[in-house]
């Protein structure tokens, strides 16, 4: 079996005009029902899971950002920040509803794994981006006190099942830029790949 492709394409100019366009998008898309908002170009969808692991990444590459950058990435932190401010009730509605959906979408993942190995070996580097904002959404509902039992519960459930088709250790399987925004001890799904 062919191994794991080890990057996960990842362009810094882009991620960082995507956390923007999430940040100046969050009113009205915070208390509309609609999980994933629109987003200009090619943009990926907003989402508030989308907009916390872009913030969480940029603010852990501070070298690798331009003054220009940096200036975007404060001036979405503070947008975010006005929003659970003024929108904490819509806020938490969203960030229970899109955990919900990552942790589903997950399970489904897995459940492919089980019938494909290869297809799993294949779209693991992109498909385990919905781990990785499943753990920035909760990590702000930890931070938050909003994280139900429930949630917390099924985010142990997909990483006990996630465990079963990984191998143990290896390389960042992703952009090597990446990696400090990402501790192996925390996010160990990003040094492992699918066992085929």
């Amino acid at each position: 079996m062919s191994a794991v492709q080890p990057v996960f394409r990842f362009d810094l100019e882009r991620d960082v005009r995507t956390a923007h366009e999430m940040a100046v998008r969050l009113v009205p898309y915070i208390y509309e029902s609609e999980l994933y908002g629109q987003m200009p170009g090619d943009l990926p969808r907003l989402t508030l899971g989308g907009l916390l692991m872009r913030l969480h990444r940029l603010s852990a590459l501070p070298d690798l950002l331009t003054p220009a950058q940096q200036q975007a990435l404060r001036a979405g932190q503070e947008q975010l920040e006005k929003v659970r401010q003024e929108w904490p009730v819509a806020y938490e509605g969203k960030l229970k509803q899109e955990l919900k959906a990552r942790l589903s979408s997950l399970g489904q993942f897995l459940s492919e794994c089980a019938e494909s190995p290869q297809h799993c070996l294949d779209n693991y580097p992109s498909s385990i981006e919905k781990r990785v904002i499943a753990e920035a959404l909760r990590d702000e509902a930890s931070a938050r006190n909003i994280l139900p039992d429930e949630l917390a519960a099924a985010v142990t459930n997909v990483d006990n099942k996630l465990r079963r088709y990984v191998n143990k250790g290896g390389d960042f399987i992703w952009d090597k830029r990446l990696q400090p925004a990402y501790p192996r001890d925390k996010y160990w799904y990003l040094y492992t790949t699918p066992g085929v």
